[in-house]
């Protein structure tokens, strides 16, 4: 930890800053020109800027031209003074400036014989006009009056080309995959580091923006393909202000609707299946549900310890839910034991604002997510195993993150900026510890009618302990899990010069890092046996099988098999550089054009291997940027853009987890010839002798038959001319200020993915006649990923790999009213596609696995092809042609606010899949099966508040989620077969008859009806449903 420390500090001094490789600043600038009634520039206005958000005032004068900058100020209210002796005194008040925003603002001042002051209320810029970036800002007046869940990103889903997608593992951005966005609270880079998902949680009550950008990043920001998410926590103030909050939510009928059915497995029929209901399973017909509450407090003190100078806000979030379940092990037949889950979550935050002096802000957060929970509850259907216990499950998953920000401005024309930030996560104080003695686990079951037998000849006394059904386990843990370290340590330091060259230019250069640290230990501590029974194995590769008389077993952790486990300790230093110049010309026309350049690399996990395996220097990351804004009337209310742009992916560590020595898996086979599976390893806890291959073949018994490394460090599997994963972006558009709070958006937006990284599984020729199987890391369709005759690796026998393919195309029209006279709102539309062969980083083809960069799109020659021959195309599983969106609250005079979110959106597109060759692949393409329904549901959120003491507010609120009781199905069985480890059937080589063109022909009949590849019992029904209604309770004190 200290040696941590230090490298935070040294980043504070030598480079000073917050990011990483895509941080949105979350400053604010107010700009324009002072001109007199004749239209002459007025130099030398003191234009002061004052806001309940801003700690002291922002001043500046005007130069020669008449320009004025107000740089790095707080999202805010602002009010705006100009003054001049000679001149009379201009006030602007109500300048809303949102997060990350330039407004522009020109004022004509009148002269005057005597002092005078000329208030102008409202007149608001809602239009940016100097920037590209499309997106949405939402304030805390906004978000605290609509219907909301309990994590910042639950309302960014109202954002157009936004939303939450589980098959797209998570939030997705125009079409990208949940592990593709950059997350951010008060600048430091909370993005989980190992697969790229959100990290860490503010609760919206204890947030004051919330900042969602899709597109149009200048060349400072990079690191994202879909979109970036910045959270600004709240602030201080010159007045002492705090909240104490409550939430109460529970499962019982009057606040939570009946369960919904879903598709359910026979667990004694297999292939056979079934609608349940769990709701069913419970007490007195279903209405007695396990017991489940849950709370949470959130409270809050914000204010000043210097007036004017240094501001503090501190907060607790607290939250504590509970399930309490009867249990039984014998069907839901008795005898019921209860069980119990507690969950902790100890939530907080610190902040520090200051102004020291003249041109100086500065910054310091601290924000804690610790949680833990303790007991477990066995399946409600009543298969769980009687043994484990149960109530001594439990984890503790530290989590914090801590940001530094100064700005300072040195004169009118130069903004110096500074930023540090620290993640940290891990997990641990694992309650439930493996035994220190050899564990078993039954792949395969020997409880049938058959092995009874057996063990009734051979065992008659032991019958009970010595069969078991497929999945016991002796222990319910065996793996010590000691640490799960992910940290992230970043800085940033950029400078921005103003100056007047056939235009204004704003010119920023900066330069970024970012390290990378993960310290795992995960491990058993004794050997590890699974038991394969009656079941063959061929190790050797000949033909003849290698098993025992009741088949084999393989053991982990053991001879020739030590250590397995997750272990390393590694980390990575990470550059970017960016230079870019915002150029306006005549006041209207606006151009900026950047490039950005990164260096990053992946090390080799195991500290045996001196290697660097993926390195990308700043000439492979080369980023340019243009966008054009054009200000169609000059004066903010109607503006035309188009960018287009170059975005690189940050490498995440998941990839090198298996690849370059971080997860240790070898496996030891061996015969298994004894029915007494005891036997095996049975005095490791009296020698701890992991190599005693006596003690491991049951005193010879069983005889060891070989090892395999299945996660032998892969360093020269790497196409040495790999490139990162990148993707274009051209987008146009037009915004239009219908009124002074009421906006018009409509843009289209482009992304085209150039080049992903992958692990390609292919049949290269490695002698004369002789083909294997290889595996290795590179670009789909290039280097390597090539047939051989074109300089490639794969075998010119086979189809030759394509492109990675992956095209959005999104028209999106928003209407926006700010709050005014009691009532806010947005309405937005997209309409979308997004087509190709690769759904993301996180698999849409697996239903949302989140394995970046090691997914399955091209782990076999012919998975990414039809089985027509022709390559895989169509709309991705995460594709929804239709999405409409509206959200409003409306604040009536008595004290009642009323806020609602409504969404409706068209369904995934459904495709047959089949299972073949330890593969899969998708015969008629994309969507040959239809789409789901339509769905369409709202949440509502009310809260009374009562005021008095001019000061003090209490008011209660409540919410009802899905109050449309939606129910639509939202998923079908797609498999067409369920045994997917078999190569030929019936005589038919599958890969054979599709190199032969005839597989196309063939493949409906066989994997539908051959009983060996296992027809799927419930394939295109229908698996799941839209989830049931909720209700939450909800008191809040206001000071």
């Amino acid at each position: 930890m200290k040696k941590k420390i230090l490298v935070f500090m040294l980043a504070l001094v030598l480079i000073a800053g917050s990011t990483a490789f895509a941080q949105i600043m979350p400053e604010g600038m107010i700009t324009g020109k002072v001109v007199d009634d004749q239209g002459n520039p007025l130099p030398g206005v003191t234009v002061e800027a004052a806001s309940p958000k801003l700690v002291g005032k922002a001043a500046t004068v005007t130069d020669a031209n008449g320009s004025y900058r107000l740089m790095a100020l707080p999202s805010g209210t602002y009010q705006l003074t100009f003054s001049l002796p000679g001149f009379k005194t201009l006030v602007r008040q109500n300048i809303v400036l949102q997060l990350s925003q330039t407004l522009v603002i020109n004022v004509t001042m009148e002269p005057a014989a005597i002092e005078e002051q000329v208030t102008v209320v409202g007149q608001s810029p809602l239009i940016d006009v100097k920037s590209t970036v499309k997106g949405q800002v939402m304030t805390k007046e906004m978000f605290l009056s609509l219907p909301r869940g309990r994590t910042f990103d639950s309302l960014i889903t109202t954002v157009p080309g936004v939303s939450s997608e589980g098959r797209a593992g998570g939030i997705s951005v125009d079409g990208a995959s949940g592990a593709e966005n950059m997350w951010y609270v008060d600048g430091a880079d909370v993005t989980e580091i190992h697969v790229g998902t959100r990290a860490q949680n503010v609760v919206l009550e204890l947030v004051d923006e919330v900042k969602v950008t899709a597109s149009g990043y200048n060349a400072e920001f990079g690191g994202s393909m879909g979109g970036v998410v910045n959270v600004i926590t709240r602030s201080g103030g010159n007045t002492f202000h705090g909240d104490v909050m409550a939430y109460y939510n529970n499962n019982k009928q009057w606040m939570q609707g009946k369960s919904r059915d879903y598709l359910k497995e026979d667990p004694v029929n297999y292939n056979a299946f079934y609608y349940q209901n769990d709701d069913d399973f419970y007490f007195d017909g279903g209405k007695k549900r396990d017991p489940y509450y849950r709370i949470e407090g959130v409270f809050s003190l914000g204010g000043y310890i210097i007036k004017d100078r240094l501001w503090f806000f501190a907060s607790l979030n607290p939250i504590y839910y509970q399930t309490e379940g009867l249990r039984d092990f014998n069907g839901r037949q008795g005898p019921f034991y209860k069980f119990l889950n507690k969950n902790y979550n100890y939530n907080g935050s610190v902040k520090l604002t200051a102004a020291p002096m003249t041109g100086l802000r500065l910054s310091a957060s601290f924000v804690n997510n610790f949680s833990k929970y303790r007991g477990s509850i066995p399946s409600i259907d009543g298969t769980g195993n009687a043994e484990i216990p149960w109530h001594q499950y439990g984890y503790d998953y530290p989590n914090w993150s801590a940001s530094f920000t100064a700005d300072y401005t040195a004169i009118n024309n130069m903004l110096i900026s500074f930023r540090a930030g620290w993640h940290r996560q891990d997990a641990g104080n694992q309650q439930l510890l493996p035994p220190d003695e050899t564990t078993y686990y039954n792949t395969y079951g020997n409880n049938s009618a058959t092995w009874i037998a057996r063990y009734q000849q051979y065992y008659p006394d032991r019958v009970n302990e010595l069969a078991k059904p497929r999945y016991w386990a002796s222990a319910p843990e065996w793996l010590l899990t000691n640490k799960q370290l992910r940290e992230k340590i970043s800085a940033n330091l950029d400078v921005t010069y103003y100056l007047s060259l056939a235009g204004e230019h704003a010119i920023k250069g900066g330069i970024q890092y970012i390290r990378l640290h993960e310290d795992y230990d995960q491990q058993p501590i004794a050997p590890r046996v699974n038991l394969y029974w009656g079941r063959a194995t061929d190790l050797n590769g000949d033909g003849v099988g290698d098993q025992g008389t009741y088949g084999y077993y393989i053991i982990r952790h053991g001879y020739e098999s030590y250590p397995y486990g997750w272990l390393w300790n590694m980390h990575s230093d990470n550059w970017a550089l960016y230079l870019q110049d915002s150029w306006t010309i005549k006041n209207k026309l606006t151009i900026n054009f950047g490039v950005r350049a990164e260096s990053e690399y992946i090390p080799s996990f195991d500290p045996n291997f001196d290697v660097t395996p993926i390195d990308f220097n700043f000439g492979e990351k080369l980023a340019p940027r243009l966008g054009i804004i054009y200000d169609v009337f000059g004066d903010s209310s109607l503006k035309l853009f188009a960018n287009f742009g170059i975005y690189y992916d940050v490498m995440k560590l998941y990839l090198a987890e298996g690849a370059f020595g971080g997860f240790k898996w070898k496996q030891s086979y061996f015969q298994l010839n004894d029915l007494d599976w005891t036997k095996i390893a049975a005095n490791f806890s009296n020698t701890h002798n992991f190599e005693d291959l006596e003690d491991q073949t049951a005193g010879g018994i069983n005889p060891y038959i070989g090892t395999i490394d299945f996660r032998y460090p892969s360093f020269d599997a790497v196409d040495p001319d790999m490139k990162p994963v990148s993707q274009m972006e051209v987008s146009v558009g037009a915004e239009k200020k219908l009124s002074e709070t009421l906006s018009l958006s409509v843009w289209g937006t482009y992304k085209k993915l150039l080049r992903t990284i992958e692990d390609i599984g292919a049949y290269e020729e490695v002698e004369p006649g002789q083909f294997a199987e290889v595996y290795m890391f590179a670009n789909p369709g290039y280097g390597w990923a090539r047939p051989q005759s074109e300089g490639g690796r794969i075998s010119d026998e086979y189809w030759p790999m394509p492109k990675a393919k992956r095209d959005y195309y999104g028209l999106k029209i928003a209407l926006e009213k700010r709050f005014s006279n009691n009532w806010q709102g947005g309405l937005n539309y997209t309409l979308s596609r997004v087509e190709g062969n690769y759904g993301g980083l996180a698999s849409s083809d697996e239903e949302g696995r989140v394995s970046p960069n090691v997914e399955r799109y091209f782990d076999y020659w012919f998975m990414p092809y039809m089985a027509n021959g022709e390559v895989l195309d169509g709309p991705l599983p995460q594709d929804r042609t239709h999405y409409i969106k509206a959200y409003g609250s409306y604040a009536f005079p008595f004290g009642l606010t009323i806020g609602i979110t409504a969404y409706a959106r068209s369904g995934f597109p459904v495709s047959t899949r089949i299972n073949l060759c330890n593969a899969y692949m998708w015969p008629n393409g994309y969507g040959d099966l239809g789409r789901l329904p339509w769905t369409a549901w709202a949440d509502i959120y009310a809260e009374y508040t009562l005021r008095f003491a001019q000061k003090y507010s209490v008011g209660i609120n409540f919410q009802f989620n899905n109050i449309t009781n939606t129910k639509t199905v939202q998923s079908r069985i797609y498999d067409l077969n369920r045994n997917g480890a078999l190569y030929s059937v019936a005589g038919i080589n599958f890969e054979d008859a599709m190199l032969a063109g005839t597989f196309d022909e063939i493949w409906y009949n066989l994997f539908s009806t051959n009983s060996s590849l296992t027809p799927h019992g419930a394939f295109n029904q229908w698996s799941s449903r839209f989830g049931t209604w909720s209700t939450r309770l909800g008191f809040r004190f206001t000071f």
